[in-house]
C-alpha cells in the first residue's frame, strides 16, 4: 500500500467514526485504525498523516510517546472522502472493507470537550505543522459562526472579527497572550463552535505556550 494509499484508508476510517459519533466535532484518538488494518511501519503512517495535515484533510493528528494516534476531520476531508478520493482505495475499501481488516479493536473516543491536555496526546511538531491545523480549525470555525442560526449578524460580524484578529496573532513571531486569551473567552460562550475552540486550546497550549 502507498503511502497516499494508507493517508486516505486512514481519512476514510476517521470519517465513518465521526459519521457514527452523536457529535460532528469530535477528535478521535485512532488508536484502533493501525491493529485494525494490521498497519506496522509507524513511520509510513506518520508521512501519511503529514500528508493529510498538508492538505488540511485532518486536525491535530499526531502521535504520543507510545504511539496513540489522535485526530479530527475537517470539513473539507469530509468532502474528500464523499468524492471518493484520488488513489482509488476508498472505492476499493468501500466494497469489501472486511478484506482490508485483520481484527475488531474498539475504537476509542476523545470528545473535544475534554479538556484535559494529557487525554489529548499530540506529538510535538515543528510550528509550521501547529500554524496548518490551527488555520484549519479557524477556518471550521468562521464557516460554522456563519451558518449559525442562533447568532445574530452583529455578534458574527464581532466574532469573525476576532477570528480575524487571532489569525494574526498566531502569524506573528511575538504573541500577545493577553489578546489571544481574550479572543478565546469570547468564542467560548458560542456552542457550535466549542469543539473545535478546545481543540484550537489544545494546539495552542502545546505548542505556543
Amino acid at each position: 500500500m502507498s503511502t497516499e494509499e494508507l493517508a486516505e484508508l486512514f481519512l476514510t476510517h476517521l470519517y465513518d467514526l465521526a459519521e457514527a459519533s452523536p457529535h460532528p466535532n469530535f477528535l478521535f484518538s485512532v488508536n484502533d485504525f493501525a491493529p485494525r488494518f494490521g498497519i506496522t511501519d509507524r513511520a509510513q503512517l506518520q508521512e501519511a498523516l503529514h500528508i493529510l495535515g498538508d492538505k488540511g484533510l485532518v486536525i491535530l493528528a499526531g502521535f504520543d510517546p507510545l504511539g496513540g494516534i489522535s485526530a479530527g476531520i475537517t470539513i473539507e476531508g469530509s468532502v474528500f472522502v464523499e468524492k471518493g478520493g484520488d488513489t482509488g482505495i476508498i472505492a476499493t475499501y468501500r466494497k469489501d472493507p472486511e478484506s482490508f481488516l485483520t481484527g475488531p479493536v474498539e475504537p476509542s473516543v476523545l470528545p473535544f470537550e475534554a479538556e484535559a491536555r494529557e487525554e489529548l496526546p499530540v506529538e510535538v511538531e515543528s510550528p509550521n505543522y501547529a500554524g496548518r491545523a490551527v488555520e484549519a480549525i479557524l477556518s471550521d470555525m468562521e464557516d460554522m459562526l456563519a451558518r449559525d442560526p442562533g447568532v445574530t449578524q452583529e455578534v458574527k460580524r464581532d466574532l469573525l472579527s476576532d477570528l480575524a484578529t487571532l489569525k494574526i496573532q498566531m502569524a506573528r513571531n511575538v504573541k500577545s497572550k493577553a489578546v489571544i486569551g481574550a479572543i478565546l473567552e469570547n468564542l467560548s460562550g458560542i456552542p457550535s463552535v466549542a469543539p473545535l475552540l478546545t481543540a484550537l486550546k489544545c494546539i495552542i497550549f502545546a505548542y505556543y505556550n
